[in-house]
């Protein structure tokens, strides 16, 4: 299985994440079935997943609260976003990205 990286393709990337929850459901000894009734989906939603194809955010999510992973987007989405008084890598001082666009309409 291959790490989730920026060089790959987001076909690669959902293929990788499909592979991933089906090895989690298998150790859960989970079925397509008993998983898809718990996460209130239908199972071609579950195996559509496993096999890399796009499924809905909102599906995604459910299957991963009905796994108990549903903690793991706190992780990988952290809310750590700094205010607007912070500092950009290079020193300057942060700008709203609508203050950006409101200059070039009227400038």
């Amino acid at each position: 299985m291959s790490i989730i990286a920026d060089h790959l393709t987001c076909a690669e990337i959902l293929d990788t994440i499909g592979q991933r929850l089906r090895q989690r459901r298998l150790e859960r000894n989970l079925s397509v079935d008993e998983l898809a009734a718990h996460a209130g989906l239908n199972r071609k939603t579950i195996l559509a997943l496993e096999a890399g194809e796009d499924i809905r955010l909102s599906s995604l999510v459910k299957i991963l609260r009905s796994m108990n992973m549903l903690g793991l987007l706190e992780s990988a989405i952290p809310d750590t976003l700094p205010g607007g008084a912070a500092l950009s890598a290079s020193g300057q001082r942060r700008l709203r990205a609508s203050a950006q666009v409101r200059k070039v309409q009227h400038g």
